[in-house]
């Protein structure tokens, strides 16, 4: 009998084999012998041929988790190799959902949001190449093109409530081990991994793996929406408040950066976290939440109070200068480039030659030096030019008002539970959104795995009827 296609011919039992048995015959006789003349490559390439057919075989949802395990460092090199091991697992990924391709399981999403999704895609990738440095570029263009396929293959593999659930607890748990290294560090006062010598107030400034404190507290309170979600439709009371007790703790290790934008971010995710979901526990977790702020307020709210007056200091503060200087520097890229900007990624390689004389405080002290736009706004603006700002802005407000609109119409058909998913992804790209006043987010990896995530709800079983 022959097979009908090739999903069932990998994946079935009743085909003969003989074909496959003898090209696992021959494989081992090869590597037999190569591993007698490269004892070191041979037997290395092996074992990675071996983990990679593993994870072919486990499937998309532990690709992702290996992959977003690695999201919280900026790049882990291997000795020896000209790739990382970010790199490594993102091609792991990719392996692990070829497995829901041949199986023909996967389900991708369709719809205006996709459409005006991939409208943003193209138009970056034609901005890279018009890039004013045309390496950097071609680099950034690899990036947004890979961060692409990571939305979109996200969106594919979630088909039911329980996937949702799967990559939720994936990110909250992997987030808690990586606030487990802040609170090291904060108890500690030694940075193992970064080695950053930023203090405040006398002691080491936690960032975890990441490559500042004010990145790693947007990755920490990137999981804060999911938690809650979870607090609020988990399947059992030991595992709701096992997920508020993880999305509490991340949060509160994320308020010791003692960054001014993280203490307002914090307060407006739980402000909408508690008015946006639907669930008999909302009063009481704000209850909760006013108690931990009493009880630690001596220490904490001093403290962090005394960093949000730091914004008083003007010329002393250099953070904040930085960030002036910068809306200097992206407002001269935007005269001379009003079409479509610098090219994304850019603005770091090409700052110098916009700094404008005698307007900037302490930019035109700091040419030669690496600088980066900071304002997510700016960095659209400077990077993507009046174009690329209005298509992504466009974008962003079609995601807020499908967010709502479609959380309002669940409430309206009973659907409690579409309602706090649609909460969470409004929550999410809220806090994202106010943050692009302060970082530029838009290249973080978290950031387009937000969008696959609410690119999935498009799905008919996430459709309030």
């Amino acid at each position: 009998m022959s097979p009908k296609g090739l999903k069932d011919y990998f994946f079935t039992t009743k085909y003969h084999r003989v074909d496959i048995l003898v090209l696992l015959i021959s494989l081992f006789f090869i590597l037999a012998i190569g591993g007698l003349k490269f004892p070191m490559e041979i037997p290395l390439g092996f074992l990675g041929l071996g983990f990679s057919s593993i994870i072919f075989l486990l499937g998309p949802f532990v690709g992702f988790c290996l992959y977003f395990l690695t999201t919280f460092f900026r790049s882990i090199p291997i000795p020896g190799l000209p790739i990382s091991l970010n790199q490594i697992v993102g091609v792991l990924f990719i392996l692990s959902w070829a497995n829901w391709l041949f199986k023909g399981k996967l389900q991708f999403p369709k719809g205006k949001l996709v459409v005006f999704f991939t409208i943003v895609f193209v138009y970056f990738i034609v901005n890279c190449f018009a890039a004013e440095d045309f390496e950097e570029g071609v680099f950034h263009a690899w990036y947004v093109a890979i961060y692409f396929f990571i939305a979109l293959s996200l969106a594919s593999v979630i088909r039911d409530k329980k996937h949702f659930h799967v990559i939720f607890w994936i990110i909250l748990v992997a987030s808690f081990g990586s606030s487990l290294l802040g609170a090291f560090e904060l108890v500690t006062g030694m940075d193992i991994l970064t080695k950053s010598t930023a203090r405040w107030m006398g002691r080491v400034r936690i960032n975890g793996a990441a490559p500042n404190s004010i990145v790693f507290a947007y990755q920490l309170l990137f999981a804060f929406p999911l938690g809650y979600y979870l607090f609020s439709e988990g399947a059992s009371f030991r595992a709701r408040f096992l997920a508020l007790g993880l999305s509490v703790f991340i949060t509160m290790i994320a308020l010791f950066t003692f960054n001014r934008q993280t203490v307002l971010a914090i307060g407006f995710t739980y402000f909408i976290s508690a008015v946006l979901y639907r669930n008999r526990y909302s009063k009481i977790f704000m209850g909760i939440v006013l108690a931990l702020f009493l009880l630690m307020g001596p220490f904490i709210m001093r403290t962090i109070w005394l960093r949000i007056q730091t914004i008083k200091a003007g010329r002393e503060d250099r953070s904040l200068m930085m960030r002036l200087d910068g809306l200097v520097v992206g407002r001269e890229m935007l005269r001379r480039h009003p079409f479509m900007g610098v090219g994304l990624g850019c603005y770091h390689i090409v700052w110098g030659r916009y700094v404008p004389m005698g307007k900037t405080k302490i930019l035109h002290f700091m040419k030669g030096v690496i600088c980066y736009p900071d304002i997510g706004y700016n960095q659209l603006l400077a990077e993507g030019g009046l174009i690329g700002f209005g298509i992504t802005t466009l974008f962003f407000l079609s995601l807020l008002f499908y967010l709502w609109k479609s959380r309002k119409k669940a409430l309206r058909n009973g659907r409690r539970d579409l309602a706090n998913l649609y909460s969470a992804f409004f929550n999410m790209l809220a806090i994202f959104l106010l943050s692009s006043f302060i970082q530029d987010t838009f290249l973080y990896v978290q950031t387009w795995i937000m969008f696959g995530l609410i690119l999935a709800t498009l799905h008919k079983p996430f459709q309030p009827e």
